[in-house]
């Protein structure tokens, strides 16, 4: 038997609960990997309140990664034709098993197709064998639908688990660079000398500030209010910091970065924290002809008011939406992981503590009061 924390009903993180299920064997073209370690995320909390439906007890947790236990028949390589054995850590994209327009039509964007699934936000009742769906468990059961990636073997535990929140960042920044915003060198694109903007430093605004630095961008704003989140994010490669906390209006904090930025404002905004109102400010940032790229919702906050003509037509800006990312996003964000290590970036500093499953109740308080400038890892 193994131990999986659930959530018996949506609601309240009163409802999770650990379970004891039998210990899952491969099938035919199917892993069972054992997790080394899993993150808690907004889209968790987001689950937990309702705003997701899903059959229940749920089993979440799909900021993962682990060691391969066993490799069902068939299944000899990754997701890329990496070679797999018993004992190399990975983690998992999204995958789909369905067939619909959108992976007939736009090659590359999996992560639009309706029937999408991801370990830790299946469609599946951990009441359902083989039963281990997410990782907040000792193990996780994986379908060969679902894409799995062989991890660098340099990279420690704490770095290991930022994957699938840099690829978040990584798929951004994409969204950004393809974007028409217009750089000082070739008229088109991104370049280094142009300036962004991160909205809150959260694990992935953390996330998106790493990801910026490793691309090479010269000027990287934060806005936040909490020091120990700003500090964090220094070590990440924010330049420069607006502080919340002093600069209590929208007015004043987009007059502080039009200061910074020669009067004109932001080249891009990348909106990390997560709320409507962050969104709206988004675009009293960004300059004419600039990018906004919205990444931090992780569920429907309902409405915002915006005016069409002064915030969108009169600047022509660009705005981009971002959902998780496509299945071989993750090769780009191992590959900033790798860069990111070789100069030295102490990004497992995004993880700021390592819980016990058993704790899992406790640790999602601590997560929705921002008790910590990262993430909040669980070690089953």
């Amino acid at each position: 038997m193994a131990k999986a924390m659930v959530l018996t009903k949506q609601g309240s993180i009163d409802h999770l609960e650990m379970r004891d299920y039998p210990t899952p064997s491969a099938g035919r073209g199917d892993v069972v990997a054992d997790v080394r370690l899993c993150t808690i995320c907004g889209t968790d909390l987001d689950i937990v309140h309702g705003g997701q439906e899903l059959p229940t007890p749920i089993l979440m947790g799909h900021e993962w990664f682990g060691t391969v236990r066993e490799l069902g028949d068939g299944v000899t390589t990754d997701h890329v034709g990496e070679e797999l054995k018993e004992g190399d850590k990975i983690s998992t994209s999204n995958g789909t098993k369905g067939d619909c327009w959108y992976l007939n039509n736009t090659p590359g964007r999996n992560n639009l197709c309706p029937q999408q699934e991801v370990i830790g936000v299946y469609r599946r009742s951990a009441d359902d064998p083989p039963h281990f769906w997410g990782a907040f468990a000792e193990h996780v059961y994986i379908e060969g639908h679902i894409p799995l990636f062989k991890l660098p073997s340099n990279l420690d535990d704490k770095e290991l688990v930022c994957l699938e929140p840099i690829a978040v960042a990584t798929r951004s920044f994409k969204r950004a660079h393809g974007s028409g915003t217009s750089s000082s060198v070739t008229g088109e694109g991104v370049d280094p000398s142009q300036t962004v903007v991160v909205q809150g430093l959260g694990s992935i605004g953390q996330c998106m500030a790493l990801v910026c630095n490793v691309y090479g961008m010269e000027n990287i704003i934060a806005i936040e209010r909490h020091p120990d989140r700003m500090e964090l994010g220094k070590r990440m490669g924010v330049t420069d910091i607006v502080d919340r906390g002093a600069l209590t209006t929208v007015e004043e904090r987009a007059e502080e970065v039009r200061r910074m930025t020669g009067g004109r404002g932001a080249d891009i905004v990348f909106e990390c924290a997560g709320t409507n109102q962050a969104f709206a400010e988004a675009f009293k940032l960004v300059r004419k002809g600039g990018t906004v790229v919205e990444l931090g919702v992780a569920g429907d906050k309902g409405t915002v008011e915006m005016n069409p003509f002064s915030d969108f037509c009169e600047k022509e800006v660009n705005v981009f939406g971002v959902f998780g990312y496509p299945s071989l996003e993750f090769r780009t964000a191992i590959a900033a992981m790798k860069v990111a290590k070789r100069r030295g970036i102490p990004f497992g500093d995004i993880v700021s503590d390592v819980q016990p499953l058993e704790c899992l109740p406790e640790q999602f308080r601590r997560h929705e009061e921002r008790a910590v400038p990262g993430s909040i890892a669980i070690r089953p």
